[in-house]
């Protein structure tokens, strides 16, 4: 009998654990919602806003809006800004890795319903948004064909979004899940030049 017959089975190696990622990644086209027909855009303008202030949501979105451009791209917390854009997010599910499905699908419908509750305060004070899909723009970028910033970046986020113009500027919102496992999100970008998909 050989040394190595007398040992026990050898331990199973524990897996590595999975990191979050808590700020707007790079991604892929599993994106949520899905890459089909876009969801109608609320109908009608809400009420007044609730006592207490603005959603947060739209509060950041504000915050957005009122920061200057820099001039190279910096990749703060909450996302990326470079010359002419702000992209950020605006909500955020917690990890979606080895969460029980019923919860993960709850972090999808909230997500949703965030997305629709800020299109809607934002369409009552700009009226109704230009609906952007960006799965040309995202096919373009996975080919390695030249797509205009801050474009190259929300279509690897989001699958479209809702967008308005703004003086010479663009202020838009999208919600998706860029990878499997990380959170869903709602993000916001405002941006110098023409409204995308605008004609």
């Amino acid at each position: 009998m050989t040394p190595e017959s007398n040992r026990g089975p050898r331990p199973k190696p524990t897996p590595p654990q999975l990191p979050t990622v808590p700020t707007l990644p790079t991604a892929s086209a599993a994106a949520m919602p899905s890459r089909g027909p876009a969801p109608p855009v609320p109908a009608g303008p809400p009420g007044p806003e609730p006592p207490g202030g603005r959603p947060a949501a739209l509060a950041r979105l504000d915050a957005l809006c009122a920061l200057p451009f820099p001039e190279r791209r910096e990749h703060p917390a909450s996302g990326t800004s470079g010359p002419g854009f702000h992209v950020a997010r605006l909500w955020a599910s917690g990890p979606l890795w080895d969460v029980d499905p019923a919860d993960a699908a709850a972090a999808r419908d909230q997500c949703v319903e965030e997305l629709a509750a800020l299109v809607a305060l934002v369409s009552a004070r700009r009226g109704e948004p230009v609906v952007h899909d960006l799965a040309e723009a995202l096919e373009r970028s996975a080919m390695g064909l030249p797509v205009p910033p801050p474009l190259e970046l929300l279509s690897a986020l989001v699958p479209r979004v809702y967008a308005w113009p703004d003086d010479g500027r663009w202020i838009a919102v999208g919600a998706g899940r860029p990878e499997f496992g990380q959170p869903c999100q709602v993000v916001g970008v405002i941006a110098e030049g023409p409204l995308p998909g605008g004609g």
